[in-house]
């Protein structure tokens, strides 16, 4: 934090009680507080402040939104029977400085399973944690708090970091369902516990084996993103890790939907609603914990280039799943799968949604779309200063690593959108270029490198808009994005009666081993 900030608490104050706005939330307020409780040890009286709002936020969401619906749930909920045992289940908990916190967490999970002698309970403490008595405590006397509750099981060992702690309560589980889990989780529909036996259930006689990775909603992401990965006994006997431990934290759970992606096997559970309360979202107070182990934007890019890198190794993971699959499953395929798309049970695969042009979204796409806005405006400004004309315009805004000369001034918003890519930010061979298409102009382009893709934003005047790629046409989504090979051709052509702007982002393809041979 700087100096200045330090002086001005009032303006510190302010910028932060402004995050309750989803629109004016970003990284640096994270950072922001992460400085303040760093620097004052834990106590600012302007954390303390914008913390007394959050408490009330999340009391009221609790209480006007999360307990009616667990409520209607209830009394909704119509029983289905499945095929065989109930399945024993095993949620994976590492906490730390939050006994108040895991103990919302179980009871949410007691009272919202149909059969909650099945679940076990596992939670990893830092053998340092300074509430590692109240721990104790809490599970001495779990049999009487909750119950009925399956066993509960403390497990307390270094402090080694979370994805070490989730392999260790992994190792010691007994499960046949493996649940990541977190402290600052609430279980809300009743019978998820019902709900997941059956999609199991459905999707193993479907696929003839059961190695799957499923998740449920947890309402952070509003476009389509997964989040808490569950994996099935098979899954984890064949890898013989739960989590990935060679990054700090936030790729952990995308290495294991990028797997179940490449293998088709990542489903989503409908019916199940799990509260994160996150504090990026401004859904909990500002604490110590938080504090610990957040992570800055330079170690999340420096995770992401990581996660970029370990390509091959997950093409390698997906592979050793795939030899224990069922013939039938497509074992000696290589598999695509695309986007999840909203509304429908499971992602479309990519080669049955569209020809081999187009690719799956990339995981940016929904910053994008998040930013999209904030982005068109400044492009609508820079088409309203310089009138480009009726012919087709393109303007470079990053390449070589860095926002292209100029466009800094006129720009500020879109460049941080894209410093945030590490694909573009981060890479010296992301490029993003603006194009402005008048009226009734159209224009080809040749295809570029094969190890490249293309992702086309639509910042405002698309429904006239026509592609075709590779002489196929491809509609543009208004409000998403479009990616595809960058080898393609491309023929745009704007039928509408106002121009369109787009934004193209070419960036290296995740799907294609850039290592070179000899």
């Amino acid at each position: 934090m700087s100096d200045h900030d330090r002086t001005r608490p009032e303006r510190t104050l302010a910028r932060l009680l402004l995050g309750h706005l989803p629109g004016r939330r970003d990284r640096s307020l994270q950072d922001l507080a992460t400085a303040l409780l760093r620097d004052r040890e834990g106590h600012s009286p302007v954390l303390d402040a914008v913390n007394t709002t959050l408490a009330v936020r999340r009391d009221l969401t609790y209480w006007l939104r999360l307990e009616p619906r667990r409520h209607w749930s209830r009394l909704t909920h119509r029983p289905v029977p499945h095929a065989g045992p109930d399945r024993p289940l095993s949620l994976l908990c590492p906490s730390r400085g939050r006994v108040g916190n895991l103990g919302s967490f179980l009871r949410s999970v007691h009272r919202t399973a149909v059969k909650p002698g099945r679940v076990e309970v596992m939670v990893y403490v830092d053998e340092d944690d300074p509430a590692l008595p109240a721990y104790r405590r809490m599970f001495a006397r779990t049999a009487k708090i909750w119950p009925g509750l399956g066993a509960c099981r403390l497990l307390v060992g270094p402090p080694e970091g979370v994805p070490q702690a989730w392999n260790a309560l992994a190792a010691r589980a007994r499960g046949d369902l493996l649940m990541m889990a977190n402290d600052d989780q609430l279980y809300v529909d009743h019978g998820w516990d019902t709900t997941l036996d059956n999609r199991v259930t459905q999707l193993t006689a479907l696929h003839g084996d059961d190695v799957l990775c499923l998740y449920f909603d947890d309402g952070q992401y509003t476009d389509g993103g997964r989040d808490f990965p569950i994996v099935t006994r098979s899954w984890y006997d064949t890898l013989g890790y739960f989590t990935p431990t060679v990054f700090q934290q936030w790729e952990v759970e995308r290495w294991v939907f990028d797997i179940a992606l490449r293998l088709e096997r990542c489903h989503p559970v409908p019916g199940v609603f799990v509260e994160h309360r996150h504090y990026q979202d401004y859904k909990a107070p500002f604490d110590e914990t938080y504090q610990r182990h957040r992570v800055t934007r330079e170690k999340s890019l420096a995770d992401h280039a990581l996660f970029l890198a370990t390509e091959s190794q997950r093409a390698a993971e997906a592979e050793r799943l795939r030899r224990v699959m069922a013939p039938a499953s497509g074992q000696g395929s290589a598999p695509t799968t695309g986007p999840a798309v909203p509304g429908t049970a499971d992602p479309i695969p990519a080669r049955t949604a569209a020809p081999a042009t187009v690719l799956p979204d990339p995981w940016f796409a929904g910053r994008l779309a998040a930013s999209r806005a904030r982005m068109a405006a400044e492009a609508t400004a820079w088409r309203d200063r310089v009138a480009p004309g009726t012919a087709p315009h393109t303007l470079p805004l990053w390449t070589d690593g860095r926002p292209a000369t100029g466009s800094e001034a006129n720009f500020p918003a879109t460049l941080d959108v894209l410093a945030a890519i590490p694909e573009i930010g981060a890479a010296r061979d992301g490029t993003a270029v603006l194009e402005w298409w008048p009226a009734g102009s159209d224009a080809a382009t040749s295809g570029g490198a094969p190890q490249r893709s293309t992702t086309l934003l639509a910042l405002s005047g698309t429904p006239g808009v026509r592609l075709r790629l590779d002489g196929c046409a491809h509609p543009l989504p208004a409000d998403g994005c479009l990616t595809y090979e960058a080898a393609s051709s491309r023929e745009t052509r704007n039928d509408g009666p106002d121009g369109a702007l787009l934004l193209a982002l070419g960036t290296a393809r995740p799907d294609v081993d850039h290592r070179s041979e000899g």
